[in-house]
């Protein structure tokens, strides 16, 4: 019931969920009133023993009133997204528990024994103890939206890019003896993670500053650029096919609208030279000023040869 005991594991800064969880409302709800919880209680079921605040055991674990008070010991039964591959999925699984990842839809269909939805709704369920059908329903679209944005904007396009990498054999097969293979790793397992527990759980900071903004800077600062290095490396190698492949893999990911912004202002880099004016050397106003000895004496006029004349 404590979230101390959830700690051991979920916690770190590949899976943050304990830290996300003290940073929500939710868990600034515990420290608050956790002295009026019955955390002791033989019974302790959400809507009849308490409902000051929810705890990691409440919303994953624990019987409430709407489920005649039913506890669970598999956390999954209410969780509708996997956020732990480097793409989540929705959590539709087979009878053993396991993620179905089968793409044929009538295959998929049959391996399936529990939706995500029917998990949604198991989890919506505690939600509306405390909060209203439209909050419930708010979160969840904001939530969603989310999840897809990380994954069309970032996570599948990193994927590609490595997949390509790979294909084309212009990194090995073995993992993590590269440094791109490293800065992957860092994009989805660490910050990608934080981001979508974050946003799992209400916790800004983690879903921004220590998630999405370290996604976009791990993507355009790293990834992008070691791809880059790696293909024009494959040129020197006279790899010319294989680098081609990789680039226009790159080139189809960048020219979307949501980078468009990346590449776009790269471009303005490159060509401001052929744009700017020249520009002329400054003027020494000290040296262009003559002293009086050396200036020249003006030209005489033809009164004054004449004088020189009659003299």
């Amino acid at each position: 019931r404590q979230p101390e005991n959830c700690g051991k594991c979920h916690l770190g800064p590949d899976h943050p969920q304990k830290e996300v969880y003290e940073e929500s409302k939710h868990g600034v709800a515990f420290r608050d009133l956790k002295d009026h919880m019955n955390l002791d209680a033989h019974k302790w079921v959400l809507g009849e023993d308490y409902t000051q605040a929810p705890t990691c055991a409440t919303c994953h674990m624990s019987g409430h009133s709407r489920n005649g008070g039913k506890v669970t010991h598999d956390p999954s039964q209410r969780i509708s997204w996997t956020n732990r591959p480097p793409i989540s999925t929705v959590m539709d699984t087979d009878a053993e528990g396991n993620v179905v990842k089968e793409t044929d839809p009538e295959k998929r269909r049959a391996l399936i024994t529990s939706t995500w939805q029917e998990k949604r709704t198991n989890m919506q369920q505690v939600c509306l103890h405390c909060h209203t059908d439209n909050y419930v329903n708010a979160f969840y679209k904001q939530y969603d939206d989310f999840v897809v944005n990380y994954n069309e904007k970032f996570a599948k396009p990193g994927m590609s890019v490595m997949n390509a990498l790979r294909d084309n054999q212009l990194i090995t097969k073995q993992d993590f003896d590269e440094e791109i293979e490293w800065t992957w790793f860092y994009l989805w397992h660490h910050e990608g993670r934080r981001a979508r527990h974050g946003a799992s759980m209400m916790a800004p900071d983690y879903a921004h500053w220590h998630g999405m903004y370290e996604v976009a800077e791990r993507f355009y600062m790293e990834l992008i650029p070691q791809a880059r290095e790696i293909v024009h490396q494959a040129v020197e190698a006279g790899k010319t096919s294989e680098a081609e492949a990789v680039t226009k893999v790159m080139d189809d990911v960048l020219s979307r609208p949501e980078h468009e912004w990346f590449e776009s202002q790269r471009a303005l880099v490159a060509e401001a030279p052929r744009h700017t004016r020249a520009v002329e050397a400054p003027v020494d106003a000290a040296a262009e000023t003559e002293t009086p000895d050396e200036q020249e004496a003006p030209a005489a006029t033809k009164e004054d040869d004449e004088t020189k004349v009659e003299n």
